[in-house]
């Protein structure tokens, strides 16, 4: 069986999740790791090799003692060379005990052992080789585990141990006189089981000290993601141990590498489903995702500067002044002919709101308008402030996520003009939706299909704006219509797309399937 560093990694990577404390405490992580009696299973058989590993290396004493044979009279023997041949552990568990931590038990071990035997009475000397069956050996140990405040790290202790050996059967070999030491078998057998089981649980014990501790202190608890961020994944409490599961709770906690300063909101607490089929459950709070908008937007990462080049050749949309001369008149009389520029960048964090029915994001973007000179210089021309609402439902196909994503409201106003004063809807709001359904016209209702970006307006007049109606030459009467196609390509898109890949790259990786799928519409 393997026992490199590989297996003795993967168990302890196991057995860290497992190291779990009992006291409850009033900070709620971020992540939460669960790892169940199935995990527990796995740790304990990958465990295991690593303890055999260090039973065989057991030394034991030699030892000697005097015998008396009536007619013979007194002599002495000894025992010594001996070596482990082999240690089995077929039984062996480990089980989450409420409030206390782990019990480590191993049942109906063995041992085979070889060594050299001698004799002496008087001028007669014997010798020879014995070998040595321990049979029904049985561990238990029990592991205190708690946390370092100071540094986050988890640590272990073995807060007791006991073991017992059934039987001890030894064979008397490479003399004819051999039967001699037969005579007093018994005690020898006596004296090696009190030996050996001294030793089992003085090798447990340092095992757990000299292996198991010092590595739990080697592993980090925080990590460098970039050049802006890293992630604090240390435990924020003693781990915590009940019937069935254990959890170990970690800040989960996004942090500026420039300048570290908490988060200006506390993590949620969470709630796992009760069920134990898996192995393992990672429970990631919105905190999580939170904190990362947080720093990023504090460092002034979250930014996005689009230009008509960047757009595709196909779309009516058009980032020049001759298009937003439609919109606003006064971007094509003062600066006719020319190409635009659009920086937008978060002023505040996005905000992330996870509920049963899926997530819900929020983000509030300015857009700085530039035209773009001659001589390549910029004129700045408007400032926006735009407030998205986007809902992602997530659900499980097969083994990969799934999910549909809706902009459920985008909100535009106007915070400053360079060109002048120009009417623009402040209280314009659309809700629109992308869906993966059937591929046909929004209805009335507002579901809408493959390919169809339904949008419709909630003010209090009932109306689309009319720069809107008179852009895209789309009649505004709430009926479902088709959208424009210039609305799907254009800076709604541009930002939304932005937004994913931004969350996609940065925060969720593992889902980029499921979200890179917006990409088609």
């Amino acid at each position: 069986m393997a026992r490199g560093p590989d297996t003795a990694r993967r168990w302890a990577t196991l057995v860290v999740l497992a190291a779990l404390g009992t006291a409850v405490t009033t900070t709620n992580p971020g992540i939460v790791a669960r790892i169940t009696q199935k995990g527990l299973d796995y740790a304990c058989q990958q465990g295991v090799l690593t303890l055999q590993k260090e039973l065989e290396k057991i030394t034991i004493p030699n030892f000697s003692g005097n015998f008396k044979i009536k007619y013979l009279g007194k002599g002495q023997y000894s025992f010594f060379s001996m070596v482990i041949q082999g240690f089995n552990l077929p039984n062996s568990q480990i089980r989450p005990l409420p409030d206390k931590g782990l019990d480590l038990s191993i049942r109906d071990a063995s041992i085979k052992i070889r060594g050299k035997w001698k004799a002496r009475k008087n001028f007669i000397k014997l010798g020879g080789n014995f070998d040595l069956s321990v049979e029904g050996i049985s561990i238990l140990a029990g592991l205190n585990l708690g946390y370092d405040p100071a540094s986050g790290h988890s640590t272990v202790t073995c807060s007791s141990c006991s073991s017992g050996i059934n039987t001890v059967r030894i064979h008397i070999s490479g003399s004819s006189l051999g039967w001699l030491i037969q005579l007093f078998r018994k005690r020898i057998e006596s004296l090696l089981q009190k030996s050996m089981t001294r030793k089992i649980c003085e090798v447990v014990t340092s095992t757990v000290s000299s292996k198991l501790q010092p590595y739990f202190q080697t592993l980090p608890v925080t990590t460098k993601l970039d050049k802006v961020a890293g992630v604090d994944y240390s435990l924020v409490a003693p781990p915590r141990a009940t019937a069935n599961n254990l959890d170990w709770l970690l800040k989960g906690e996004f942090f500026s590498l420039a300048h570290r300063s908490p988060p200006p909101f506390a993590p949620p607490a969470l709630a796992f489903p009760s069920d134990h089929d898996r192995m393992v459950y990672l429970g990631i709070s919105e905190y999580f995702f939170n904190t990362a908008g947080f720093v990023y937007q504090k460092a002034g990462a979250l930014n996005l500067t689009l230009r008509d080049d960047m757009i595709p050749k196909e779309s009516k949309f058009r980032l020049t002044t001759k298009f937003f001369g439609i919109l606003i008149p006064q971007v094509a009389k003062m600066f006719p002919d020319m190409q635009m520029q659009l920086f937008i960048w978060a002023s505040l964090p996005p905000k992330l709101t996870m509920k049963p029915s899926g997530l819900d994001l929020i983000f509030v973007l300015d857009t700085q308008a530039f035209a773009i000179l001659p001589n390549s210089s910029l004129d700045p021309l408007f400032l926006l402030e735009m407030n998205l609402n986007l809902s992602v439902v997530v659900g499980a196909k097969s083994d990969r996520l799934i999910g549909e994503l809706r902009l459920d409201k985008l909100l535009l106003e106007l915070k400053h003009s360079d060109i002048g004063p120009f009417s623009w809807p402040k209280r314009s709001c659309w809700l629109c939706r992308v869906s993966c359904t059937k591929s046909h016209c929004p209805t009335s209702t507002g579901t809408s299909g493959s390919n169809i970006l339904a949008v419709w307006t909630i003010d209090s007049t009932g109306e689309a704006p009319r720069w809107l109606s008179r852009a895209c030459g789309w009649c505004p009467d709430r009926k479902g219509e088709r959208a424009p196609g210039w609305l799907k390509t254009s800076l709604g898109q541009a930002v939304v797309g932005w937004l994913l890949k931004e969350f996609r790259g940065k925060f969720w990786k593992e889902l980029g399937p499921f979200i890179c799928s917006y990409n088609k519409y």
